[in-house]
């Protein structure tokens, strides 16, 4: 613990702003640009629940939720565009979802901090290849795992606001390489559910804490200029449909899947 912070003071105490959380800056500065609204579906996850505790290795709920909801993505492509104000307004859909997974971990220093990885394709990638993947997110060099934005993170503000400028409003398929077409940021191990958190993709999830019977909230927050709250809704109900059926399929042991001989 910083020695500034631990030392009780009549005066407070004051530091630097810490270089490790000027990416939280940029996300929140451009998410505030965007007009974004959520949308919140109780589902019945409970077959999900019980065939994850039968799969060999364990599988996170994260990979799960990023596979299923990619699977969505590829058959509503609206869920796969971006919007792009320059030189014209439009949207542009990236033909596979990217996922921009939000990992709470120690760096290389030992400080708390939030940093983001990409899953590519998630919809076409096995559970155990994404949890694979995000095992390397958590545990892996910060060097080797987030090399890009690092360097990103350690130029001056300018040079991070261009970027991020063009990277936002410029290329569509830049944006969805880079930033990604939908995040997730869920708490529900921690018992919490962050219902509202920054957006700078197209959509977002959040996953709350499983009760017993299997049911949790799922919140999706949309970008308004590219979604409106039917389709948002439509959305959330095939997520559910996709977890409770081939994503559960693909947690089961062989011997227990609906097709074994």
């Amino acid at each position: 613990m910083n020695d500034n912070l631990s030392t009780p003071s009549r005066k407070g105490a004051r530091r630097p702003f810490p270089k490790y959380r000027q990416t939280v800056l940029d996300i929140i500065r451009q998410s505030q640009k965007i007009p974004s609204f959520p949308i919140v579906r109780r589902m019945n996850l409970a077959s999900v629940a019980n065939a994850r505790k039968m799969s060999s290795p364990n599988i996170g709920w994260t990979a799960i939720v990023a596979k299923a909801h990619g699977m969505v993505c590829q058959k509503m492509p609206e869920l796969r565009e971006v919007f792009v104000a320059v030189p014209k307004k439009h949207l542009y859909c990236h033909p596979h979802s990217v996922a921009s997974v939000s990992v709470h971990r120690h760096d290389d220093e030992g400080h708390a901090r939030l940093i983001w990885g990409r899953l590519e394709n998630p919809e076409s990638t096995t559970l155990v290849q994404l949890q694979s993947q995000l095992d390397y997110f958590r545990t892996a060099p910060m060097k080797s795992a987030y090399r890009e934005g690092l360097i990103l993170e350690g130029r001056s503000a300018m040079v991070r606001r261009i970027a991020w400028w063009w990277v936002m409003n410029c290329s569509g398929r830049k944006r969805a390489k880079h930033v990604g077409t939908f995040s997730i940021s869920s708490l529900g191990a921690q018992g919490s559910l962050n219902a509202h958190h920054p957006l700078i993709t197209t959509t977002s999830l959040a996953i709350g804490p499983i009760a017993s019977n299997g049911e949790c909230d799922v919140v999706l927050i949309c970008d308004h200029r590219t979604l409106d709250g039917m389709l948002a809704a439509e959305a959330l109900q095939s997520l559910e449909a996709v977890l409770c059926n081939q994503v559960a399929e693909e947690l089961r042991p062989p011997s227990f899947r609906v097709d074994a001989a």
